[in-house]
């Protein structure tokens, strides 16, 4: 916690804190062969498979696009201080989302001895506890739920620890080409650390704009989310809408996007703009009359 509070800092509307190693002055072997061999590996799936192919090359554009990502710099590329490390990558399907990817950076491989999750700190659990978080949810009668986009990758890693989160992969995807060396420029899903920086980075969004929202709002940031998720209720349409705009704004304070809002009040959904809004959802009113029990919310 001493390493995340003296690291912390905004930098491009996106808070930015260091990776917590043990160990200070922590020096790495040379893996650059291990992630070459893990590469050509996925090389032979992607001539299996066209479509994990497309997907994954996808995946993998858009975070470089947005930044995520970048090319290690020409004059860092032959670094041999014992302050590099390359993460092998992998693709995941959600269980009931198969036609959706995520490359995973596989921060607990071994080299030697040696992973990048061995020699950071995991740091506290500072989620809320869910049973806490489930009840203050069913507390109103108008319940609001919202998700965090990515919200490990808005949370940005300096530029001196970029070296440690290393990894290759073709240019535009071509296979046919010489890989290149690329690096995170954020905190990853995998490293243990990451979970403990990036729910210290939110709350640290409600402290610091303590002042300039109610405590409704701050306490939806600080005492209802469950990791990325937002569960919260309040007795009225009016306050409901609220709550979903101030929240949203208090979440871009410090670089986080607060989308995939729905609600138990087709009201309150439909004030929500349409790129916030969750899509297919389906609601259930419990009336009286079965006809209209069931019903589904579009945008």
């Amino acid at each position: 916690m001493q390493q995340v509070e003296s690291s912390i800092h905004l930098e491009n509307q996106h808070y930015c804190i260091a990776l917590p190693f043990r160990d200070q002055d922590v020096v790495f072997p040379n893996n650059s062969v291990q992630g070459i061999k893990r590469l050509n590996g996925l090389r032979h799936k992607f001539a299996k498979n066209d479509n994990f192919k497309q997907q994954y090359c996808d995946f993998m554009s858009k975070i470089i696009e947005k930044g995520y990502a970048e090319p290690v710099p020409t004059e860092d590329v032959d670094r041999n201080d014992g302050k590099v490390w390359y993460l092998p990558h992998h693709g995941v399907y959600h269980a009931k989302k198969q036609d959706k990817i995520r490359v995973v950076f596989d921060c607990s491989v071994k080299y030697m001895g040696i992973s990048l999750n061995s020699q950071l700190l995991q740091g506290p659990n500072l989620a809320n506890n869910l049973l806490g978080v489930l009840i203050r949810f069913r507390q109103d009668k108008i319940a609001v739920l919202g998700d965090i986009e990515s919200m490990f990758y808005q949370v940005k890693v300096p530029v001196e620890d970029r070296d440690f989160l290393r990894f290759y992969w073709w240019e535009n995807g071509n296979v046919d080409t010489e890989p290149k060396e690329y690096r995170m420029t954020v905190h990853l899903f995998g490293a243990t650390s990451s979970p403990s920086c990036s729910n210290y980075a939110l709350q640290n969004t409600a402290k610091e704009n303590k002042d300039r929202f109610d405590s409704l709002v701050i306490d939806t940031l600080t005492k209802n989310m469950y990791v990325d998720d937002c569960l919260s209720s309040t007795d009225t349409e009016e306050s409901a809408i609220s709550l979903i705009k101030n929240v949203t704004e208090l979440c871009k304070e410090g670089g986080f996007n607060m989308t995939k809002w729905t609600s138990n009040s087709q009201n309150v959904v439909q004030s929500i703009p349409e790129k916030d809004c969750a899509r297919n959802v389906e609601e259930w009113n419990c009336g009286d009359d079965k006809k209209d029990r069931k019903y589904k919310i579009k945008k």
